[in-house]
């Protein structure tokens, strides 16, 4: 589950509506990659990120590139 996004729980001020991933805080995904070289791990969410309006343009559909340290395993 997503307890922050990039170390925070909200978006900054000039964040771009489709650029604002702390709107999935809370949500559920599975890792469907190991952590990169940039401490990222490969997550491919329950809920459809396109359809809250955000960019994900990653190789799985449905997924983002996310800090480990802003999991929590549930």
């Amino acid at each position: 589950m997503l307890r922050s996004f990039n170390g925070t729980i909200s978006a900054p001020a000039d964040c771009h509506p489709r650029e604002n991933y702390w709107r999935l805080i809370g949500e559920a995904g599975v890792i469907v990659e190991a952590i990169n070289e940039n401490k990222r791990v490969l997550v491919k969410f329950d809920r459809p990120v396109a359809a809250l309006g955000l960019h994900c343009h990653n190789p799985v559909a449905n997924s983002l590139y996310i800090l480990e340290s802003d999991l929590e395993k549930i």
